[in-house]
C-alpha cells in the first residue's frame, strides 16, 4: 500500500433523470472517490482508505465496495451500533449539482480522537485527504489527526490535500482557513480549486489567490478553475505557469468531477509523466465523469489513459 486516503465514506443516492422517485445507491465521498479512481488507475493493492463504519447493512455494502475495488481496508474500522453518513443528489439541467446530507452520526466523526487510531499513517509513503477529512471531524480528532501527519511528512512522506470547501460543515470560515492553511503548510502538494478560495478566504482575482497561496506553502501547487486553465506552481517555486485546457464538454453530473481530476493528477506523477501531462491525464478523465451520473462512473467508461 503505497498510498492512504484519509475522509469519511458516504452512501450516495442519486436521482435518476428517468424517474424522480428513483434513486440509485452508490459509495460516495470527496476522498473515497480519489481513491477508488486512484486505485482503478494504478492496480489493486495500491490504495489504502482510513475512516470508519459501523456495523448496520449499509455499512457491511460500502465497505464491500470499497474492497470490490481493489483498495486495502486495513485501516477501515468498524464500530458497533454506527451508521454510515449518506447523501443525495439532485441536478439541474446545466448539470451542477445540490445535495442533502445526513452525516452527524457518522462514526468518522469521532475517529480520531484516540491517537492510536492514526497507526495506520505509518505504513503509507503517500497521504491524501481534504478540507472535508477535516471538518467532519470533532476540533480534538482535527488536531489529532494534523499532528500525525506533520510528523509523518518530516519522516519523509507525501502529503497531498484538497482544498474542498464546504461552509456548511465548518463552525465558521474563519476556522476553516486556518484549519486548511494549516494543512496546505505541511503539504508536499495542494490541490485548490479558485472556487473554493474564493468562498473561504474571499479571493477576488485569480492570480492574486495563487499568489497568496504561494506565499502560504513550499508545496507543488495545481490549481483548477472550474474547467478553465489550471494554474501550477513547482515546489517552492516563486513562478507559476498557466495551463490551457480543451473546450469544457456539456455536463451531465459535475459531481466527483474534481476527486477524479486529482486522481489521474497523482497517477500520471506516479508513472513519471511530466506536469503538464499530467494535468491533460486529470482534465480527460474528468470530463468523461462529468459526463455520468453520480461520482463514481462504472469501470467499463473508463478512459485508458495510460496505453
Amino acid at each position: 500500500m503505497r498510498y492512504l486516503s484519509i475522509g469519511e465514506p458516504l452512501v450516495e443516492f442519486n436521482a435518476r433523470p428517468d424517474a424522480e422517485s428513483t434513486f440509485d445507491r452508490r459509495a460516495g465521498g470527496d476522498s473515497l472517490n480519489t481513491a477508488i479512481y486512484l486505485s482503478r488507475l494504478l492496480g489493486a493493492g495500491e490504495v489504502g482508505y482510513q475512516s470508519c463504519l459501523g456495523d448496520d447493512p449499509q455499512s457491511i455494502w460500502l465497505r464491500g465496495m470499497i474492497e470490490a475495488e481493489g483498495i486495502d481496508v486495513t485501516a477501515l474500522a468498524m464500530r458497533q451500533n454506527a451508521r454510515p453518513g449518506l447523501y443525495f443528489i439532485t441536478t439541474d439541467e446545466q448539470g451542477e449539482r445540490s445535495f442533502t446530507y445526513w452525516r452527524s452520526q457518522a462514526p468518522y466523526r469521532d475517529h480520531f480522537n484516540d491517537p492510536a487510531s492514526l497507526a495506520a499513517i505509518e505504513a503509507a509513503d503517500v497521504l491524501f485527504l481534504s478540507a472535508i477529512s477535516l471538518a467532519v471531524l470533532r476540533p480534538s480528532g482535527r488536531a489529532n489527526l494534523l499532528a500525525a501527519l506533520k510528523t509523518r511528512r518530516e519522516s519523509g512522506a507525501q502529503v497531498i490535500f484538497d482544498t474542498n470547501y464546504r461552509p456548511v460543515l465548518w463552525e465558521d470560515a474563519n476556522t476553516a482557513a486556518d484549519f486548511i492553511l494549516q494543512a496546505a503548510q505541511i503539504s508536499t502538494l495542494l490541490l485548490p480549486s479558485y472556487d473554493d478560495l474564493t468562498a473561504c478566504f474571499g479571493a477576488t482575482a485569480l492570480d492574486q489567490a495563487m499568489q497568496d497561496l504561494m506565499s502560504r506553502t513550499e508545496a507543488e501547487i495545481v490549481m483548477t478553475t472550474g474547467g478553465d486553465a489550471v494554474l501550477r506552481r513547482a515546489a517552492a517555486s516563486d513562478s507559476y505557469q498557466r495551463h490551457t485546457l480543451p473546450p469544457a464538454v456539456k455536463a451531465v453530473d459535475t459531481t466527483g468531477a474534481g476527486d477524479s481530476f486529482n486522481a489521474a493528477y497523482i497517477a500520471a506523477r506516479s508513472k513519471g509523466l511530466a506536469p503538464e501531462d499530467a494535468i491533460d491525464k486529470a482534465a480527460a478523465l474528468a470530463s468523461v465523469v462529468v459526463c455520468h451520473q453520480g461520482a463514481m462512473i462504472a469501470r467499463n467508461a473508463m478512459p485508458d489513459l495510460f496505453s
